[in-house]
């Protein structure tokens, strides 16, 4: 039998079967059969995921010697062009990891699981149905594009829970703080609090108030999404703001405000928050390290661990190693963690006060501020997983062995020793959470968490490059204005349903709904009533509409 996990780039598999078989202990077995599995967590990477994965695939070929998983490794950032050319080719792997923007992409090469996924897990019984051992059931699993119900079920979710919002944490070294006079033992829970902090601990010139690399995105985030909850909505009729279907219409929201072109400009280019938020976010980022937009992530934790910056943002995925790095002599009192703070009430007139934004500005962008936590991870859908080749599904007998690896691989009993090996969350319901993840779980706040944030959306989901335009402005050679025009652009219009794809898929769930058992009428209903009203959104407001995108409201 073979090594269970191979650690190659996705390259090496177009080079053929009999160059990996030069990389393993003992011959293939001529009648077992091969599944292949892609992932972007690589044996070198910082987290233990790809451990994790290898020795659940060891675990099952030590009672299943008619299979071999192999897991071979790709890259993060050249996952995508990989995965367009073996789906072309026909050398994609047999099961793929893959996000939900990746799903969509490629939904036409993906077996749809959903016949699988009703069917019991022989290896976890506490549920009939397989699909119900999942934390959220049935309802967690997402609407996927070309999918007749709004829950496609085309993957197996791989990591993370719809139940725990984990979120990112600022890490402190807490005598840096006691230094500038702030209480460690009150961290910053808004951004006025946070904005006091950095103001304080920008006092020691060798030492910079965050250590930070070249992630643009992550940074702005932080400002970028504490406006516009709701805001999308207000463009669109009520019929599409129902609280019935909000989750299920979000995104495709934003791919009509994002891509639609029938207007004189697109309608996300001058929102009135933007001035406010954009100058926020360039004074957020004046606290971070020097040259933090060239600096690796090795740079941005050497600089924090060596006490030369007091904050650095962390993951739940990369805090043991961190925490790993920190001496007693650069933190002698040790270290605290805090969340992300929210945008608050108080900190526009803060901001006023400090000479960053004007009244005016302040007083427009108001109405629009986050004043509490918002959803991200946790907000009640799995959002990632184990999808699977539809070519894949013509052997039968490979077919047979995906499925099976995937139910063992999801089963309670597997997932609570990946968890253990992994440093991760589980999917699966009643998994217990590791101790070393109980700081990044958000408790969610009274009223709930801020939904369907807008933010900078516009830019975010701009033109390939929009991280370009932005450290222009944010270095000050570029406006705001100017650069949300440069980047504006419909690049995810190749991801917007056709018409005649939202048409076959109303008549399929009208077809599910008049055949459905009385156990299913229910489901099958609202998924016919789903289909229904996408198609009537994208035929008003895409495919019809010629004029500019107006606010409602």
């Amino acid at each position: 039998m073979q090594i269970k996990g191979v650690a190659t780039g996705f390259a090496a598999v177009l080079l053929g079967a009999s160059l990996l078989a030069a990389c393993t202990d003992e011959p293939k077995s001529p009648a077992a059969t091969t599944v292949e599995l892609l992932t972007w967590h690589g044996p070198e990477s910082s987290t233990k995921y790809y451990e994790g994965y290898q020795k659940i695939a060891e675990s099952y070929m030590e009672t299943h010697e008619d299979v071999d998983i192999e897991i071979k490794y790709e890259a993060d950032d050249t996952f995508g062009s990989i995965l367009e050319t073996g789906f072309a080719g026909n050398t994609a792997p047999d099961i793929v990891q893959m996000k939900s923007g990746q799903r969509t992409t490629f939904s036409a090469n993906l077996l749809d699981l959903r016949k699988h996924l009703l069917q019991p897990n022989p290896y976890d019984k506490r549920e009939p149905r397989w699909i119900d051992t999942f934390v959220g059931g049935e309802a967690a699993f997402p609407p996927e594009k070309n999918a007749s119900s709004a829950n496609g079920l085309l993957f197996v979710p791989n990591d993370g829970n719809p139940d725990v919002y984990a979120g990112k944490l600022y890490i402190f070294n807490k005598k840096l703080v006691a230094d500038a006079g702030l209480d460690p033992n009150s961290p910053p829970k808004d951004w006025k609090e946070m904005f006091t902090w950095l103001e304080a601990l920008k006092g020691k010139p060798e030492v910079a108030p965050i250590a930070g690399s070249k992630d643009v995105g992550g940074k702005v985030s932080q400002i970028g999404y504490g406006f516009g909850a709701d805001y999308a909505d207000r463009y669109f009729a009520p019929e599409f703001n129902t609280p019935e279907f909000a989750d299920d219409l979000y995104n495709d929201k934003l791919y009509v405000l994002t891509c639609y072109t029938g207007g004189s400009q697109p309608a996300l280019t001058d929102l009135p928050y933007y001035p406010a938020m954009f100058k926020l976010m360039k004074q957020h980022l004046s606290y971070y390290q020097t040259s933090w937009t060239e600096n690796s992530p090795e740079t941005e934790i050497l600089t924090f661990a060596s006490a030369k910056a007091a904050l650095m943002n962390t993951t739940f995925w990369d805090y043991g190693t961190l925490v790993g790095s920190l001496s007693d002599s650069s933190f002698p009192d040790g270290y605290g963690l805090f969340q992300l703070p929210y945008f608050g009430k108080d900190t526009l007139p803060y901001a006023v006060g400090q000479g960053w934004v004007t009244q005016a500005e302040a007083d427009a962008a108001a109405p629009f501020a986050v004043d509490r936590p918002a959803a991200a991870g946790g907000a009640g859908k799995h959002e990632y997983g184990f999808t699977v080749n539809a070519a894949s599904a013509k052997d039968t007998k490979k077919l047979n062995a995906i499925v099976d690896f995937l139910r063992y691989l999801s089963s309670k009993d597997v997932q609570a020793k990946y968890v253990q090996t992994a440093q991760s969350m589980s999917p699966v319901k009643d998994v217990p959470l590791i101790d070393a993840l109980t700081p990044f779980v958000v408790a969610e706040p009274p009223g709930g968490y801020a939904k369907h944030v807008l933010g900078y959306t516009v830019v975010e989901w701009g033109k390939a490059g929009w991280d370009v335009d932005l450290t222009r402005f944010l270095s000050g050679s570029m406006s705001s204005a100017d650069m949300v025009k440069a980047v504006a652009a419909p690049e995810w219009a190749k991801d917007i349903p056709k018409l005649e794809a939202l048409k076959e898929g109303v008549a399929t769930a009208k077809a599910d709904a008049q055949k459905a058992a009385a156990d299913t009428k229910e489901e099958k209903g609202r998924a016919l009533a789903f289909a229904q009203l996408r198609l009537k959104f994208y035929e008003r407001y895409y495919y019809s509409l010629k004029g500019d995108l107006r606010v409602l409201g």
